[in-house]
């Protein structure tokens, strides 16, 4: 039956093109309905529901009339699927981009029929669909295909939703309990294109696509389905088997009683012989001997054992006396002694070493040592070169470890006057085009920064001095920092981003927050860099959020470039990056990833990758960190607030900035102006002590390594005067000893280069606030050293100032560098200054004067007449302190 709705007078080509198709489609239709389950029917239609062909004739009068419904598109619109107008290529696509069929679940037929499931498939030309067929399959139909005849069984058709469709449960009508149990197992089961086959709690389950549309068919059965069609086969089976087994029971227990027992008793008599041969015949391919374990004497040996008893250096005792001198006769100590080694100095000089294992036994009724041995001096060889490179390899390792670090050192140092200029260069009245090249070198000096600490961390994995804190901390808030970090910068490049922390997570985690925070760093910047367009997903969950001791799971996700199988092989190698091209193109040294898996591995943990080339890549960390019931370590410190709070006056702060470097002490203090604190500068430790003698100072900010007295000397002969100012030190080396040398030398606080202005701020507010909170010290009680004995650590520091600054000196004058004469004669004077002795700092100042006119005969002279003045000079000073 044709249908339509014809709007204007004929001729309508549509018309005569849909009736054509029709004519064109019956004998097909018609045949295939040959073949078809009885009662399918069907209808196809145009996506402008003007025309509607319904095979096979409807059995009803009119058509039209039976749905209520007064024209073709009417009836289209009532009885086809809801799939939209496919003249939108979006909704054919979402329908139909695979040409798939689509398949609806049952449905009333329009015609008065039985309910029936509907598949939808539209013709298409040219890329836009032109028909629409749809074909209906009752439900009587599909129920006959799952039939089951079996006991206690289910068959159902699902949804992708796990919502039951069709559902057939055998001849016995099955139970609502067993159809929910198979329902309940297979929405556990992930999701397959292929036929699956699984037993789970009891279900033996059958599941497989039906649809491209998701549609699932699942059978199910339980042991009593099985039992029920084997219960007959398996009793004839068992008692077949209780038979053979009885046969069996008895034919052994007679082959016992005649055979086996009187063979053991003949056996025992030759027992002791048999056990002999055994154990001589086990010792064969080494050299072996019996020895009388109260006299010593051989009883037996072999050819090797008789050669190496023949072949001892005369000068040492014979082997067989060797060998019964190694047995442990002590109380307690086994009978059976192997892997006993013993050097065995042979006649011609050269050293065997020897394997040896012994064990107690018994021969001709008299206790005796079996003793073997081989000869390993070949492996012994091996195991001592081995040794030496592996101290080769660790001695070249800690070269690897000092040389990053010297390289640090060098490179955080220029660095630190690179940002801290930048910082300060930014804060002033700059154009537009000056702060965006301000921003552009400070961006690039940052990620030059991040490159020597990603080295620096890497190679003290690799040297096994990396060490992880263990503090309670909240990793939510962990996470949310990094996603503020980077969400920025993921918006600049027109990325969606989005951050899931799971409810489930305990509120504080022990473990190292710096390092987990650093994985994460690391990744999400690989996601950004390696995305265009798309997304960037973090997220942070309980790996098993029923167990109270479950690893955590951060998880870092995006829609970027991908990587193929070979290329994830050596994604976690250290200098490599899954193509050549990469570094080219991205950037990059290839080490962040190897980080990462290093502190993962580090931490007991784990991390995954799942990449598909041009779809996107998914990193996976699994930490097995524990729960905390503590607080975090930052909320038992003084913060920010606290010390904003306090209501510090900058301009009321005095600080005393030590530094021999000119453009560091200049650098320092401009950043101290920005911040408004006041603050003085000394280039040595000398010329920093004689001037926190002359006045007071709320904070001291000490470089570390300094000609003379360093900042560690520095340190300790303020806290031997009795001083109890803060003491900052400002460093480049990043050494986990450098941090405890500090401690133990008094220094309050460690900056490491560069210091920008935010850290250096919060840390003098800090420091000066709880000094403030300490209580007051008898000003009476300090220490004077400028006359009597010098306190050991002062002494020290000045004698060592004294030995390097001579040996600067003389090389210094053989250069005629002036420059240096003066730096170190300025410190030279500063140091004997502080403990008053005038005579050696008048000879300074008188030198310092020869060099500035350049003079360098005068200042020559000069310095052989110092140097035995400053020696006799500190010798006075530590003889008082030895009377």
């Amino acid at each position: 039956m044709v249908l339509g709705d014809i709007t204007q007078p004929p001729p309508d080509p549509e018309v005569d093109r849909f009736l054509a198709l029709g004519i064109e489609l019956n004998p097909r239709v018609s045949a295939f309905a040959k073949v078809q389950p009885i009662g399918a029917s069907g209808y196809v239609y145009t996506p402008d529901r003007r025309f509607i062909a319904i095979f096979p004739v409807p059995g009803v009068d009119d058509s039209l009339k039976s749905n209520g419904v007064k024209n073709v598109d009417e009836l289209v619109r009532r009885i086809a699927p809801d799939i939209g107008d496919l003249s939108d290529p979006a909704v054919a696509a979402r329908w139909f981009a695979n040409r798939d069929p689509v398949w609806f679940p049952p449905a009333a037929h329009p015609f008065g029929r039985e309910a029936a499931v509907r598949v939808v498939m539209p013709a298409f030309s040219k890329g836009r669909p032109f028909i629409v067929v749809v074909r209906d399959v009752p439900v009587s139909v599909l129920r006959e295909e799952l039939a089951s005849t079996r006991h206690d069984e289910a068959s159902m058709i699902v949804d992708p939703a796990g919502k039951v469709i069709l559902l057939d449960t055998g001849p016995t009508g099955g139970t609502r309990g067993l159809t929910d149990r198979i329902l309940s197992v297979e929405q556990q089961t992930p999701q397959s294109t292929r036929v699956t086959r699984q037993y789970l709690r009891g279900l033996f389950i059958a599941s497989g696509p039906v649809t491209s549309g998701g549609w699932k068919l699942v059978y199910g059965f339980t042991w009593r389905t099985m039992l029920v069609d084997l219960w007959p086969g398996l009793l004839g089976y068992s008692a077949a088997m209780l038979l053979v087994t009885a046969f069996l029971w008895t034919l052994l227990l007679l082959l016992d009683h005649r055979i086996f027992t009187p063979g053991y008793v003949r056996s025992q008599r030759v027992f002791e012989s048999e056990n002999l041969n055994r154990t001589m015949v086990a010792a064969a391919p080494s050299g072996f001997a019996l020895l009388s374990f109260e006299r010593g004497d051989v009883l037996l040996q072999n050819d090797l054992m008789r050669s190496y008893e023949s072949n001892t250096h005369p000068d040492d005792p014979r082997l067989h006396a060797r060998l019964l001198s190694l047995y442990d006769r002590s109380a307690g100590a086994p009978a059976w002694q192997s892997d006993l080694e013993m050097s065995l100095r042979l006649a011609d000089g050269r050293v065997d070493d020897l394997l040896v294992s012994m064990v107690r036994t018994r021969y001709r009724g008299q206790d005796v040592l079996l003793c073997s041995f081989s000869d390993v001096t070949t492996l012994k060889n091996t195991e001592r070169k081995l040794d030496e490179a592996r101290a080769a390899a660790d001695a070249a390792n800690e070269a690897k470890s000092a040389f990053l670090a010297m390289m640090s050192h060098e490179i955080r140092t220029p660095l630190n006057a690179i940002l801290g200029n930048l910082e300060l260069l930014g804060r002033s009245a700059l154009s537009s085009s000056q702060q965006e090249r301000v921003g552009v070198v400070t961006s690039s000096s940052t990620a030059l920064l991040g490159i020597i600490n990603d080295l620096l961390d890497f190679s003290k994995v690799e040297s096994g001095q990396m060490t992880l804190e263990s503090i309670s901390f909240d990793l939510g808030d962990v996470i949310r920092q990094v996603a503020a970090m980077f969400e920025p910068v993921a918006h600049a490049k027109g990325l969606e981003f989005d951050c899931m922390i799971d409810d489930a997570l305990a509120p504080h985690y022990l473990g190292d927050p710096t390092r987990i925070r650093q994985i994460a760093i690391n990744l999400v910047s690989n996601a950004i860099k390696f995305t265009a367009t798309g997304e960037v997903l973090l997220e942070v969950y309980l790996k098993d959020d029923t167990a109270d001791d479950s690893p955590i799971v951060i998880g870092v996700s995006d829609t970027g470039i991908g990587m193929t199988p070979q290329q994830q092989e050596t994604l976690f190698h250290a200098f490599t990056q899954a193509d050549s091209s990469i570094a080219r193109r991205y950037g990059g040294t290839g080490l962040g990833l190897a980080l990462c898996l290093r502190l993962t591995e580090l931490m007991h943990g784990t991390i995954l990758v799942k990449s598909e080339l041009n779809e996107g890549s998914t990193f996976v960390v699994t930490l097995p960190i524990p729960a905390s019931a503590g607080t975090p370590a930052s909320a038992s410190g003084a913060g920010k607030t606290e010390w904003e709070s306090a209501g510090i006056d900058a301009h009321a702060v005095h600080i005393l900035v030590v530094d021999d470097q000119l453009a560091n002490r200049e650098l320092i203090v401009a950043q101290l102006a920005t911040l408004g604190f006041e603050a003085d500068m000394a280039d040595s430790g000398g010329a920093a002590l004689r001037r926190f003698n002359e006045r007071h100072y709320d904070l001291v900010l000490t470089d570390i390594n300094m000609p003379g007295m360093d900042g560690y000397a520095l340190a300790r002969c303020l806290r031997d005067q009795r001083a109890t100012v803060p003491i900052i030190a400002i460093t480049a080396q990043v050494a986990a000893e450098e941090r405890a040398r500090c401690t133990r030398a008094g220094i309050d606080e460690v900056l490491l280069k560069p210091v920008l202005l935010g850290t250096m701020d919060a840390t003098v507010r800090r420091l000066v606030t709880e000094a403030s909170k300490r209580p007051a010290i008898d000003t009476a009680a300090k220490l004077d050293i400028s006359q009597g004995p010098l306190p050991e650590p002062i002494h020290h520091a000045i004698s060592q100032g004294l030995k390097e600054s001579l040996e600067a000196l003389y090389a210094a004058i053989e250069l005629g560098d002036l420059k240096a004469v003066l730096a170190h004669l300025h410190a030279l004077r500063g140091s004997f200054a502080m403990i008053q002795e005038t005579e050696v700092a008048n000879a300074c100042a008188q030198m310092e004067q020869q060099a500035r006119n350049d003079d360098v005969r005068g200042v020559k002279d000069g310095l052989g007449r110092l140097e035995p003045l400053a020696y006799a000079t500190l010798a006075r000073r530590v003889m008082h302190a030895a009377s």
